[in-house]
């Protein structure tokens, strides 16, 4: 990379990191990541961030935190959620819609439809993993952009954004940024299920009694999963959350 592409890449990567903030449900005993999407305050998520799944009657129904709250820049907001409590869509393509109207953010993220987006481009994927009070990121290629199945119910197809940047737990909600638009593509979700079946077996060996007669392996095993990810993550695409009537956000653009 040229010097003059490092500027440009260090640029983006500040204005795309003020976009971002911590989102906090301490009466779900949950935490995880956001992004400013529009002037008047609206932030993205993950639908999991902000509630619990439950099965009533053969129905999978979200319990919402009754106490959303945002921090953005150090200090802390109560959040509105704006999209339906009672939709099936937020909780199919796990996306949340809330909103902070004591904001008015300077920077926030522009979104950009997935057609102009090919594999191989590089992308940026930003949040608050693990016990990070400050947001981190990471940086991969687009390794493919698929169809799959929602991993909340399967009778429904959502585009997903796969990619090699690491993500931890923390990181969902938070954007994945298209490089070179500076645009935001894909809000950061549960990862690929190669790294689930990957991880089920190693915690499946650490917690097996004869792990007991090998504790550095299993420590070393417990550091892995809590700290490192095997595998491929991916992102939903954006457009599920921006074709919801909640989101009504004005002209937006990446300041």
């Amino acid at each position: 990379m040229t010097s003059g592409g490092k500027r440009m890449f260090a640029d983006l990567l500040d204005r795309a990191l003020s976009a971002v903030v911590e989102i906090r449900c301490k009466d779900l005993n949950q935490k995880g990541s956001g992004f400013l999407v529009s002037p008047d305050g609206h932030i993205l998520t993950n639908n999991h961030v902000v509630a619990q799944l439950t099965f009533f009657q053969g129905t999978i129904q979200a319990v919402y935190a009754s106490d959303i709250r945002v921090v953005v820049n150090g200090q802390e907001y109560r959040a509105q959620l704006l999209n339906s409590a009672t939709s099936f869509q937020p909780i199919v393509f796990d996306y949340a819609i809330l909103r902070v109207p004591q904001i008015q953010p300077q920077r926030y993220l522009e979104p950009l439809d997935l057609t102009s987006v090919r594999c191989g481009d590089e992308v940026l994927c930003l949040g608050f993993p693990l016990d990070f009070e400050q947001p981190v990121a990471t940086h991969g290629i687009i390794s493919a952009i698929v169809s799959r199945p929602s991993h909340f119910n399967a009778l429904h197809h959502m585009r997903t954004i796969v990619s090699d940047a690491l993500m931890q737990f923390g990181s969902s909600g938070g954007p994945m940024v298209h490089l070179s638009s500076g645009k935001v593509i894909g809000i950061n979700t549960l990862r690929h299920p190669i790294a689930d079946e990957i991880g089920e077996r190693l915690q499946s060996w650490a917690t097996h009694s004869g792990a007991v007669a090998f504790p550095l392996i299993r420590d070393l095993i417990q550091y892995v999963l809590k700290y490192t990810y095997a595998g491929l993550n991916h992102a939903v695409s954006i457009q599920y959350a921006l074709n919801d009537p909640a989101f009504l956000p004005e002209e937006q653009e990446l300041h």
